[in-house]
């Protein structure tokens, strides 16, 4: 029997569908309580515009910049793993042939490309 499952990332606040990369996971804390929810562009500007307004006011104590995580189609995120770690391998970087490509790796390929 073959089997096919579908992952599909829906918007935290309306429910609808997110399609063709069109959104992203947001990672932010609150009262020391680490939270992320998953929404489409239009949503996500809503969240920054109305969260930009609060961090304009307030003092940053600490801390690291994250990065949004871009919603990607797991076929596109397979491929695009697999493009890194080649162009890793043919760089000279040690890299796992599973598991999580670390941050700067990514960087340096985002840069060479």
């Amino acid at each position: 029997m073959a089997r096919k499952i579908v992952v599909e990332r829906l918007d935290d606040i309306d429910g609808t569908p997110i399609k063709n990369g069109k959104g992203e996971t947001i990672a932010f804390s609150v009262n020391g309580v680490d939270y992320e929810t998953d929404l489409k562009a239009k949503n996500a500007k809503e969240f920054h515009s109305t969260l930009n307004y609060y961090i304009e006011h307030a003092t940053r104590v600490g801390g690291r910049k994250r990065r949004s995580t871009p919603v990607v189609a797991p076929s596109n995120g397979r491929k695009r793993a697999k493009d890194i770690r080649e162009w890793a391998t043919a760089q000279g970087y040690e890299v796992s042939s599973r598991g999580r490509i670390p941050a700067q790796l990514e960087d340096a390929y985002n840069a060479a490309h």
